[in-house]
């Protein structure tokens, strides 16, 4: 499912996807190539915008981590 053009972009995905985040690809006529949305599964969740062409694919990678490292709302959560 992650097709993404660029390298970077799709290793920040699959590096989502491993920490439990959902990835929904956008229609054709988005601006976005896809949304990444956080393990709790409701309004208050985290998400994260998939640009098809960033003109840093890199920064854009690196924001995408960011954003699942940063997130508060993590699988294991609860389980300690």
């Amino acid at each position: 499912m992650n097709d993404h053009p660029d390298k970077h972009v799709r290793a920040a995905i699959d590096y989502a996807m491993e920490h439990g985040w959902i990835l929904r690809r956008a229609g054709a006529r988005a601006h976005a190539w896809g949304r990444l949305y956080c393990p709790r599964h409701d309004r208050e969740g985290c998400q994260q915008a998939v640009y098809c062409t960033p003109r840093v694919p890199e920064s854009h990678a690196r924001d995408i981590r960011r954003a699942v490292d940063n997130c508060p709302h993590q699988p294991d959560e609860g389980q300690e």
